[in-house]
């Protein structure tokens, strides 16, 4: 049986724990190559860099701060030179702050935004303008959230953030359909990932209520979204873009 990325090499961000992670890996078994972007996981950089190898993937694992966004320019250049090609980039990167919306300082707020929303807009720009130039397909996966979608306290900063970013896979999406670019969007619900682990790992009452309400009946693992992000950067999804999948075992039904 062929594997359904054979040929395919992704750019992923935040790809050294959770949901980038699993993506990595879940894209190397169907055989893709792959570069990721970390900012200080070196543990778990290393795991996912031996994991893609043992599928017989090329792997290469690039340190960078995507915060700083005036340096993603520079950061896509340097991935290209590593890797030398791409046709998938997935946004991935996220990071949350738990702070009551009154109480969020301004650095807080450029943060969380220059972070989840903004390197990936100037990322996908550089990337699709790439694909343009060198007159090749590819897609973009976003990777947002529930909470793009449903209020939470303590999640202001964040929530517009993701919500942005889902706004922004349809503006994308629309504009580069010309060129055969596809842009998309997965949006889970309560996952088990870093920006929660204090409540999954060290507080299991709060974590288990909160799952409590998921007619599927538990939270969600890394691995559960990784099929989602195989089929859409697949030339299965060939006809789907804007599209958001929402994986959240049924939460939002509520």
């Amino acid at each position: 049986m062929s594997k359904r990325l054979a040929g395919k090499t992704a750019l992923i961000t935040g790809g050294s724990s959770g949901i980038g992670k699993a993506i990595a890996a879940g894209f190397a078994k169907e055989g893709a190559d792959i570069l990721f972007v970390y900012n200080k996981n070196s543990k778990g950089a290393s795991e996912l860099t031996q994991l893609i190898k043992e599928h017989g993937q090329k792997a290469i694992a690039l340190q960078w701060d995507i915060s700083d966004i005036r340096e993603i320019p520079n950061l896509f250049k340097t991935a290209e030179n590593l890797m030398g090609h791409f046709n998938i980039l997935v946004n991935n990167v996220g990071v949350v702050k738990r702070t009551p919306f009154l109480n969020i300082p301004l650095e807080q707020l450029e943060f969380i935004l220059a972070t989840n929303f903004m390197a990936p807009f100037l990322l996908t720009q550089q990337f699709c303008r790439y694909l343009i130039e060198s007159k090749q397909s590819g897609n973009v996966i976003n990777i947002s959230s529930l909470s793009a979608k449903s209020a939470i306290s303590r999640l202001s900063d964040y929530q517009s953030s993701k919500a942005a970013l889902s706004m922004f896979t349809n503006s994308a999406a629309f504009e580069l359909a010309k060129y055969n670019i596809r842009v998309n969007t997965i949006s889970p619900g309560l996952t088990c990932t870093a920006g929660n682990e204090e409540q999954w790992k060290n507080n299991p009452s709060v974590w288990n209520e909160r799952a409590s309400f998921i007619p599927l009946g538990r939270a969600g693992q890394p691995e559960d979204h990784v099929g989602a992000a195989i089929y859409l950067a697949s030339d299965e999804a060939k006809w789907v873009t804007g599209a958001d999948l929402v994986i959240d075992g049924g939460q939002s039904v509520i």
